[in-house]
């Protein structure tokens, strides 16, 4: 095969193209490790789930039954 005929153009572009291969390689890799590692934290939190009813009625209590003050506006 004849070396000295090849353009430049075509090495850097097949350099190039691995290049970018192997960042899309590797940034898919991290999306799906990414979500696994999610995946795997939801399945744990569906275990221990705990829910204290005393503290949720107390929370509820405080946030909606709060006597509003009213705005006085001036005329």
């Amino acid at each position: 095969m004849n070396w000295e005929k090849i353009d430049k153009f075509y090495i850097v572009f097949i350099v190039v193209m691995i290049l970018l291969a192997i960042l899309v390689v590797v940034s898919f890799r991290g999306v799906f490790n990414s979500y696994l590692v999610a995946y795997e934290l939801d399945q744990g939190e569906e275990t221990g789930l705990f829910i204290n009813k005393d503290n949720l009625n107390e929370a509820y209590s405080w946030a909606l039954e709060k006597k509003t003050i009213p705005l006085e506006v001036r005329e």
